[in-house]
């Protein structure tokens, strides 16, 4: 059986957390799937991680990395600020398709130059963007047919506390405004309201969406609120379906879908009834999905996705709301 080898860049808190395990765990499902190296800047990280989840060599250079391994697909787990040039040392390289954590640049412009780089390289790339693979979220998209008649608002609330970092918006947000896009299709409009209120240390933000479809849209962006979730209601004629998104830090883990028809509750799933012992927090919250998904692609041939195309219209939209500026996506 031919080896399926996976190299990994970046060795902390994202990385050990949750896609290392993953990708530990996925070796039960995919057999050829070799962990073959992992590098960080870091050296005792690096080599912390590959004593950790069992990779063949660990690194502190990319490319020492791409010098000595043949690598069938790579990770990239590094911040947003670093992303562009990290890739492009890959895409350089030819051929090894890549596997992005979110935002994959730090503006529009960088995932434009990226696009064009992959595609000139014909270098597949896809962006860690794990709500889309929250099952509870699949589980939520079949049910708009569900609705009686079409979707008419979504409304998200995106609450966290003491997230007080300048580019909230751009580097979080980024997971709000996506889901609502896969969700909802595409968005011809987005009005924003950036806010400073008192005694907070960050800006918060309230956002109107206007989608190709008609549907109309709310995100509410409160970094410095009293608790933490993450919310996406959808509502139709006298129906309505809502998302508590099952992210271990909120106070809706590990989640639920409740859909109203009327008064009546027509459909619920709640993962607050399986025991602590059989809650899968890797699955529950997408990371072991959308590792899943690449390493799928990889074997099959398919393209993964979001790719970097797909997600950059969430990318302009964050890069806006961050900015303050009211913006009608291409």
């Amino acid at each position: 059986m031919k080896k399926l080898r996976i190299g990994v860049v970046g060795a902390g808190y994202i990385s050990r957390n949750y896609h290392c395990p993953a990708l530990k765990r996925l070796i039960r499902k995919f057999p050829q799937l070799e962990l073959a190296a992992i590098c960080d800047i870091r050296e005792e990280c690096a080599r912390e991680l590959a004593q950790i989840f069992g990779f063949s060599s660990y690194y502190v250079s990319v490319a020492d990395m791409l010098a000595r391994e043949a690598l069938d697909g790579a990770y990239l787990l590094v911040e947003y600020t670093f992303m562009k040039d990290v890739a492009l040392e890959f895409i350089d390289h030819g051929g090894i398709p890549l596997f992005l954590e979110k935002p994959p640049g730090k503006s529009s412009a960088e995932v434009r130059e990226l696009i064009a780089q992959a595609s000139a390289h014909g270098t597949t790339c896809m962006v860690a963007l794990n709500r889309r693979f929250i099952p509870l979220a699949k589980r939520m998209k079949s049910l708009i047919g569900e609705l009686d008649g079409p979707p008419q608002i979504i409304e998200v609330q995106m609450f966290r506390t003491r997230r007080v970092e300048e580019a909230f918006a751009y580097g979080t947000a980024v997971h709000a405004v996506d889901l609502m896009r896969y969700l909802g299709g595409e968005v011809s409009e987005v009005r924003v309201e950036k806010l400073s209120l008192p005694g907070n240390s960050s800006f918060s933000y309230q956002v109107g969406f206007t989608f190709k479809s008609g549907l109309l849209g709310r995100l509410s962006i409160l970094p410095e609120v009293g608790f933490e979730a993450e919310r996406y209601t959808i509502h139709g004629h006298n129906s309505t379906i809502q998302l508590e998104a099952p992210l271990e830090w909120t106070i809706d883990y590990p989640g639920r879908i409740l859909f109203f028809k009327g008064r009546d509750i027509h459909f619920i799933q709640d993962n607050r009834i399986l025991p602590e012992t059989m809650r899968d927090s890797l699955e529950i919250t997408g990371f072991l999905g959308e590792s899943f998904h690449f390493l799928e692609s990889l074997t099959t041939g398919r393209k993964p996705g979001p790719s970097l195309e797909e997600c950059l219209q969430s990318i302009e939209i964050v890069e806006a709301i961050q900015e303050g500026k009211n913006i009608r996506p291409e």
